[in-house]
């Protein structure tokens, strides 16, 4: 026994031994290791060709020239890394150049034993303080073209004898503070994206490609990814899936998909989008503040069909505000009238005060132009067909709606062929202009309709007749919208109903105060009711003014009649009336109506004498 523990301390012993010699030789290695890195290696590795060797590689890479006017970097601890200082991009002929990329600084990690060879090959790239200039032509041709390496690598994308350049290493290129600077002289716009921060993790041309950026642009920050399984598929015109997403205040979208980005790119797929409000997205594209506003937000959630000219929309659901609606959109893209959208909408309500709020805001802008915004109605076309089980435009609800709007060279009109309103069927066409002869122009005709509910919707009160009938308005305006005034509008009012009654109105107790002589308010003959067989009323607005031209109620034996006008600014009545008996007209009981409705003051007037 004491001889095997004898045996067993040796051999403990020589491993003791021998692991204290391993880690000696290891820090050993690691301090002439450390010295070959620090001083040794940066003898053998040239800066000069380092440097030649980067401008062809970044020169190849971007399809542009590249100049380098910095003295290069190398550090070799704790792995190889060359630092590039002022480093240009250009295009165009050599004897006229145009720049199009610069950096305050580009670095890159290097294969040490291609470096020691004379022919480094870099990966990993750092791009600090980028600007990218990207420009389309009146030819529809960018002053970027495309790379020689990923000419290659796409023509051989999914050929059976791949070209090297399919595994050329790229790892990862972060960019911190970037910027980019588009102009597009096709449609005469500019736009700049700024403190773009962020990765894109793509090993080799051939493998999965994965982007997460941020960004400034137009004052709001923004998050955009992109992922693709086979980047130089997608690049070479052949199909592959991919995945994106975009994420702002003002709009955000996902999609989910495959497609192809040939000279006609495809894309099939699940689409979703949010808008805070379409006022709230032009104003954003167009750069200027968003509206302070929160109505008029928009979610798509649609399968779509994507092409350089169209998109269309199927099995879309929408959502406007809390209005839900299903069917199919259709959007084709012009470049010289913008896009124009079609479909077919089904909405379960539709709040139209909303909608037009957003899509027409309030000018934000002192001054004497306070009227809605109209450039929108500048931006797109449109030709759509609704339905709805209930519309509201403020108080007025409209039940089993089927209309159709219609948006083009700067004309936007709803016209309403069917619809519920009061008991009775409405129609109607409501037109918007920002320019021409006629600004806005509103029409409907409600027949066989309870009107007595047709005057609580908009709030009226006081003795009116109400009944069944027809009710029949026709305004338009004589100036563009946007700067249109109270005496702009003008048109004509129908009102003619059958069988119904003027309440809170006392007739025999009119008529009695009306022969004492003395001026009386009519709330003095409100206790009662006058029941009539036909009530017809015609008036016209001019300038601000409703005339009254027609005011004939008849019941009871006697008819109401009145005449006058009543100014739209302050609503001061100046009405003439009479009441006179069906078996004697002559002996007519008269007035005059002044104040304000639904309490106005009554003067009586004189009778006119009888003629001989």
């Amino acid at each position: 026994m004491r001889q095997f523990f004898t045996i067993a301390s040796r051999k403990i012993g020589w491993r003791e031994f021998f692991l204290s010699r391993t880690v000696a030789w290891l820090l050993v290695g690691a301090v002439v290791l450390t010295a070959l890195f620090k001083f040794a290696l940066p003898l053998f590795v040239s800066t000069a060709s380092v440097r030649t060797n980067m401008e062809d590689v970044l020169s190849s890479w971007t399809g542009a020239r590249a100049n380098i006017a910095g003295d290069p970097q190398i550090s070799f601890w704790p792995h190889p890394v060359l630092t590039l200082r002022s480093v240009t991009f250009e295009g165009g002929d050599a004897a006229a150049p145009e720049l199009l990329a610069r950096a305050d600084a580009i670095a890159a990690g290097f294969d040490i034993l291609a470096a020691l060879r004379g022919t480094p090959v870099f990966y990993d790239f750092h791009l600090i303080n980028p600007v990218f200039k990207v420009e389309r032509r009146l030819d529809g041709t960018f002053n970027w073209r495309r790379a020689g390496w990923m000419a290659d690598a796409i023509a051989d994308a999914s050929g059976k004898s791949p070209s090297t350049a399919r595994n050329t290493p790229i790892g990862d290129i972060e960019i911190v503070n970037g910027t980019l600077e588009l102009t597009d002289h096709v449609t005469s716009s500019t736009h700049r994206v700024s403190t773009i921060t962020g990765s894109v993790q793509w090993p080799t041309p051939a493998t999965r490609m994965s982007t997460d950026l941020s960004a400034l642009m137009n004052g709001e920050k923004v998050q955009w990814s992109v992922t693709c399984d086979e980047p130089l598929m997608l690049l070479s015109g052949r199909n592959s899936t991919f995945q994106t997403s975009f994420n702002s205040i003002p709009l955000a979208f996902s999609f989910d998909g495959n497609g192809n980005g040939s000279s006609h790119p495809f894309a099939t797929g699940q689409l979703q989008l949010k808008a805070k409000s379409a006022g709230a997205l032009l104003a954003w594209f167009k750069g200027d503040p968003l509206p302070p506003a929160l109505t008029g937000s928009v979610a798509i959630d649609t399968s779509v069909t994507m092409s350089a000219q169209a998109l269309k929309m199927d099995n879309l659901s929408l959502s406007l505000d809390d209005a839900n609606a299903t069917g199919v959109l259709g959007v084709a893209w012009d470049g010289a009238r913008g896009p124009r959208i079609d479909g077919t909408l089904a909405f379960d309500r539709l709040d139209l005060t909303a909608l037009f709020s957003s899509a027409f805001p309030l000018h934000q802008q002192p001054g004497p132009v306070n009227g809605p915004d109209m450039a929108l109605l500048k931006q797109i076309r449109l030709d759509l067909r609704l339905s709805a089980q209930a519309a509201s435009y403020g108080p007025t609800t409209v039940t089993d709606v089927a209309a159709g709007i219609m948006v083009e060279n700067g004309r936007a009109s709803i016209d309403i062929g069917d619809g519920t309103f009061a008991g009775g069927s409405i129609s109607g066409r409501i037109a918007l202009a920002d320019a021409g002869a006629k600004g806005g122009q509103l029409q409907f005709a409600l027949k066989n309709a309870d009107l007595a509910t047709v005057a609580a919707s908009l709030g009226l009160t006081g003795p009116l007749p109400l009944g069944r009938g027809v009710l029949f308005v026709d305004l338009s305006t004589v100036e563009p919208l946007s700067k249109m005034t109270a005496d702009g509008v003008s048109g004509e009012f129908r009102y003619s109903a059958n069988n119904g009654t003027m309440v809170n109105f006392d007739v025999p107790e009119f008529e009695r105060l009306a022969t004492q002589g003395h001026v009386f308010n009519v709330s003095h003959a409100a206790n009662g009711s006058f029941a009539f067989t036909r009530a017809e009323i015609v008036a016209t607005l001019r300038k601000g003014v409703v005339e009254l031209t027609t005011a004939d109620i008849s019941g009871e034996g006697r008819t109401l009649s009145l005449a006058g006008i009543i100014p739209f600014r302050n609503g001061k009545l100046a009405l003439a009336g009479a009441i006179r008996p069906d078996d004697s007209p002559t002996s007519a009981v008269r007035f005059y109506v002044d104040g304000s409705w639904p309490s106005p003051v009554i003067s009586p007037l004189p009778a006119v004498p009888a003629q001989p």
